[in-house]
């Protein structure tokens, strides 16, 4: 699943707001301009000693940022962006084309060349189930003999009951109850029972394009509880007529194939049969608004009871929800933004140290400067001097 910039992942690379108002106070010496963006890869990152604001005003834009330029990540944008000071960023229309607005400063924005050029994946089919021939349930006695036979088209033979030899390419295989099998274009293949066994299996032709990457020739495939669920979905649909069922058909086929080709991912098989999708996609969800809040808020006075009464959460629940996910308290969480942004009203030196105190709220500029230093190591008083000496 794709992640916004909503999501609190983002939170190293910068922050979010509901509009480019909300800074517009800070945006005096910046440069403003909108882009009209369709590339859907890029070779080089762009950076700026100052933050820069991005926001989406058309189309969907898939934005990648990097801390060292190296090692990156995307996020769709969603909201208005804004990116920490030396950020490596680019981005890409996900959409045919979209308008990307920029505010940055009018120092300007640095460019840095990748050592592997960006390109984006879209979602799209890499599979393309075009037709299914035949669909054939089939009981063999013992001794049967098929002498084989090639075509350019897919087979594929799964059998229910009993045992089943096969050639392909001439190389044997035994199929046993609930295996597969699936015979390529162009594969010569036989299929018998001994003297000892019957065999009843279904047999599928189909014809499609496939681009995905692996191979499931030449393989036989003891087939999974969740193979044999969409296997059974399929018969069902495939003998009744009600509507769509074709296209209901044509769509439990791919999965199969879809699922063959992950049958030798671990991760399917470890899986945590208690994960719930829906409650951590609520959970997560909910901290991405929490802390949306919480950025476009940093300038007023709340507490953590507040945010309980505002996102229906009780204590306890919004404790575990930040504990889980970003290892902090809500009240440290609420704490960090409005001292980051302490540092970067002092860096701007538009206000003094006990009105950037006023501003963000704190009870007194004694506990805002107890605050500060407790964080960064040096007292707001300091940290202003030090980037004076830095200046001049």
């Amino acid at each position: 699943m794709q992640k916004r910039t909503t999501n609190y992942s983002f939170q190293k690379f910068g922050d979010v707001f509901y509009s480019v108002n909300h800074n517009a106070g800070h945006l005096i010496d910046y440069v403003e301009n909108d882009f009209k963006i369709t590339n859907k890869s890029f070779d080089s990152f762009y950076y700026s000693s100052d933050p820069v604001y991005l926001d989406t005003k058309s189309g969907i834009i898939m934005l990648v940022v990097s801390k060292d330029g190296k090692k990156f990540e995307e996020y769709v944008i969603h909201r208005v962006v804004r990116l920490k000071p030396d950020i490596y960023f680019n981005y890409v229309s996900i959409s045919r084309e979209s308008v990307l607005q920029i505010h940055y400063s009018s120092h300007g924005m640095n460019q840095k060349m990748m050592q592997n050029p960006y390109t984006y994946q879209a979602l799209v089919s890499r599979m393309n189930l075009k037709e299914i021939f035949t669909c054939f349930y089939q009981v063999r006695k013992s001794n049967y003999i098929f002498p084989g036979e090639t075509h350019d088209y897919y087979e594929l033979t799964y059998i229910d009951h009993g045992t089943l030899d096969t050639t392909v390419d001439g190389q044997k295989y035994r199929l046993q109850k609930y295996d597969l099998i699936l015979y390529y274009p162009g594969q010569f293949h036989t299929q018998s029972t001994d003297d000892q066994s019957t065999c009843s299996y279904l047999t599928i032709t189909f014809d499609m394009d496939n681009k995905l990457p692996g191979d499931l020739k030449n393989r036989v495939f003891h087939t999974h509880k969740d193979i044999y669920q969409v296997l059974s979905e399929f018969m069902k649909f495939i003998q009744s007529d009600g509507h769509l069922n074709s296209e209901m058909v044509l769509l439990y086929l791919k999965q199969i194939l879809i699922l063959l080709y992950q049958f030798d991912d671990e991760s399917q098989e470890q899986q945590s049969i208690t994960a719930n999708p829906m409650q951590e996609h609520y959970e997560s969800t909910l901290l991405n608004e929490i802390l949306v809040f919480i950025n476009n808020n940093v300038y007023k006075q709340f507490t953590v009871e507040d945010l309980c009464m505002k996102f229906s959460i009780s204590r306890s629940s919004l404790q575990n929800l930040f504990k889980s996910n970003i290892h902090i308290t809500p009240k440290q969480y609420i704490s960090n933004v409005k001292l980051n942004q302490a540092k970067i009203m002092i860096h701007e030196h538009n206000q003094t140290i006990s009105e950037i105190s006023d501003i963000l709220g704190f009870t007194s500029i004694h506990y805002f400067s107890r605050k500060f230093k407790l964080q960064y190591g040096i007292s707001p008083t300091d940290y202003a001097k030090s980037i004076s000496v830095i200046r001049n």
